[in-house]
């Protein structure tokens, strides 16, 4: 214990400069704790992983587009809530009668006779793709001949060329729409709320394509003083993304059609020129002829569905009430055929000898199927009816070599009644070269999504479509 001190005696090496430590005012250095530039800053994530993390309200592009396809009611719940609507409407003691009976007369127009179903099911298909018609039937055929790059890029230019011809009133109608909008939503500053009703009007008025890059300096110059001011908000920055968009979208290239179809005319046969000229001619015709202002499309049903939703948003009545039924009809809308859905989309409403039915029909009409090293072709579709009295009825279709194998899903107690009609559902397809090879009925235990009945659905929308 006498030399316990020198076990707890400290040793210091005596070749160790020890710092002195400097004793400085508080006004020597001021420590500025808004430079965060040395501060560790977490990894960015990743565009694909950005696409799968975080709220919808925040999300852009794909990732809004897998929910819609991961959400089940987007394969039921179109027609059921413009149903629903009707029901509001004929319940409700509104104090405008004229509008009531107006939306009445709408809605009686909505269901189709059993004759209309396949001119219908035409229009909508023909709406879903920009390269639809004789004219790209055309170019196709003239591409299996050709092989060249330089042939496959002309094609490519005058692809172009022509949609962004055809999109030009379409885009400036969406862009007036857009700042008619944003009007509204910037009233509490009127001199900001005015220039933007006075932009929507120059994007409406007779010669706003002609006018369109002095339109768009003075549309950008205002978003810009949006985006500085006190009432910017998440809501207002979407919508001006998506006005942004649009305006990059319009080609203010007057001689760009012009100088494609030459390049294109150049290096094609004699013979060709001439179809091309008069199918390309007839095409544009077709489009400049067309009357937008009255209908968006060829199909009486998407026409239709437009027309109540453009009533129903200027009804304050109906709005504070059904809300949610319109936010789901928009919902449905966008899991409609796009880059990042690769399926035809029909909706058709029937009614037939006083029995009111709808259908939704999804098509994916060349889905592959196999391993790897044999893969193949099938024709896949999904049918949900709903029907008065009988409810909800799922039809899936899959269709190889003509040969068809149906398989339905209902309620527990429609299914023996399903299972004594298979007899006679196999001989439905007896008319055509189709054949129905297997009928299969099973209950329905939960509402299933596009991506549980598609399977290559979710690999598909991570690409882009663009097949012509």
């Amino acid at each position: 214990m006498a030399n316990i001190e020198k076990f707890s005696t400290p040793i210091n090496n005596r070749n160790i400069v020890q710092p002195i430590s400097e004793h400085k005012s508080a006004e020597a250095e001021k420590v500025d704790f808004q430079n965060t530039s040395k501060v560790k800053q977490t990894l960015p994530e990743s565009e694909l992983l950005k696409q799968h993390n975080g709220d919808i309200q925040n999300q852009r592009g794909p990732a809004i587009f897998m929910n819609l396809l991961t959400d089940p009611q987007v394969t039921v719940g179109f027609m059921r809530n413009i149903y629903m609507m009707m029901d509001i409407v004929a319940l409700l003691p509104m104090q405008n009668s004229a509008l009531t009976e107006e939306m009445q007369q709408v809605f009686a127009q909505l269901n189709l006779s059993p004759e209309e179903i396949a001119d219908e099911m035409i229009n909508q298909e023909n709406s879903s793709t920009a390269f639809k018609g004789e004219l790209f039937d055309f170019l196709r055929d003239v591409l299996s001949e050709n092989k060249s790059t330089d042939f496959r890029k002309a094609v490519i230019s005058v692809l172009k060329a022509v949609n962004s011809e055809k999109s030009k009133p379409d885009i400036l109608k969406a862009l007036s729409a857009s700042f008619e909008y944003l009007s509204t939503q910037m009233k509490s500053s009127r001199e900001i709320s005015k220039v933007l009703y006075d932009i929507s009007g120059r994007f409406a008025s007779y010669g706003a394509e002609s006018e369109f890059t002095a339109i768009k300096n003075d549309a950008l110059a205002v978003l810009t003083d949006i985006e500085r001011s006190i009432l910017f908000n998440d809501h207002i920055s979407r919508l001006i993304s998506m006005i942004r968009y649009n305006i990059s979208r319009f080609n203010t290239n007057p001689d760009f059609l012009t100088s494609s179809v030459n390049h294109l005319m150049a290096m094609l046969g004699e013979e060709d020129k001439p179809e091309f000229l008069q199918l390309l001619y007839d095409h544009l015709a077709y489009y400049e002829n067309r009357d937008i202002s009255e209908n968006l499309s060829d199909s009486k049903v998407m026409n239709i569905i437009t027309e109540i939703l453009k009533m129903q948003s200027e009804s304050e009545e109906i709005n504070a009430l059904d809300s949610d039924s319109v936010e789901s009809i928009i919902h449905s809308m966008l899991s409609s055929p796009s880059n990042f859905t690769p399926l035809l989309h029909f909706v058709i409403p029937v009614e037939y000898e006083d029995v009111a039915a709808f259908a939704e029909m999804w098509i994916d009409p060349d889905e592959d199927t196999g391993s790897a090293d044999e893969l193949s072709r099938q024709i896949h579709m999904l049918i949900v009816f709903d029907m008065d009295n009988l409810g909800m009825i799922e039809a899936e279709l899959i269709v190889k070599n003509k040969d068809i194998d149906l398989s339905l899903r209902c309620f527990a107690d429609m299914v023996p009644y399903l299972e004594s009609l298979s007899k006679d559902l196999r001989k439905c397809a007896d008319f055509s070269d189709y054949k129905i090879t297997s009928v299969s009925v099973k209950e329905t235990r939960q509402q299933r999504s596009l991506v549980d009945v598609f399977d290559g659905l979710s690999i598909k929308r991570s690409g882009i479509n663009v097949k012509i």
